[in-house]
């Protein structure tokens, strides 16, 4: 998704999967319901008759582009992280713990 939104390309995707992590719908490009050939074809249908929409989501799609991390950004976090792991700091930052309730 990310390599089409580098040109400016609104995305055509699938909810399932890691697409939505990338493609907000109607902003960037279209989250199609998985096995709805209909909805990708809705989706381009929608991008080729209004160019209005199009150029709109051209450049949501390319600014969406340049917000995401680069491969030294990356590497670094990940370099972060490992440090971290390595020196006893093993806390999954995913599932905090729960705040304790007063009863």
């Amino acid at each position: 998704y990310l390599e089409g939104m580098a040109f400016g390309l609104p995305a055509v995707a699938s909810r399932a999967g890691g697409a939505s992590d990338v493609v907000t719908d109607g902003e960037t490009g279209f989250l199609i319901t998985p096995d709805d050939p209909g909805g990708v074809a809705d989706a381009l249908d929608a991008l080729a008759s209004d160019p209005d929409r199009l150029a709109e989501m051209s450049r949501a799609a390319r600014r969406r582009y340049e917000r995401h991390p680069d491969w030294r950004e990356t590497t670094a976090r990940v370099r972060r992280h490992l440090a971290a792991v390595a020196e006893g700091d093993v806390t999954d930052r995913r599932n905090p713990p729960a705040a304790e309730v007063p009863t």
